[in-house]
């Protein structure tokens, strides 16, 4: 049986490792994002630059 004291660190451990967890989450979202936004990208070429090297 625990005691007053184990079930109240209990909560406290899953607590701190929910909040953790879920700040991973969202951070993983985020370099996701970002990820594949900057590989989206195209930049613009002059059609000069292009018909040079046809």
């Amino acid at each position: 049986m625990k005691t007053m004291k184990q079930r109240m660190f209990d909560g406290i451990k899953d607590g701190v490792s929910r909040s953790i967890g879920n700040m991973a989450i969202k951070s993983g979202d985020v370099a996701l994002e970002r990820c594949c936004v900057t590989f989206l990208h195209e930049p613009k070429i002059p059609q000069e630059l292009l018909k040079k090297y046809q």
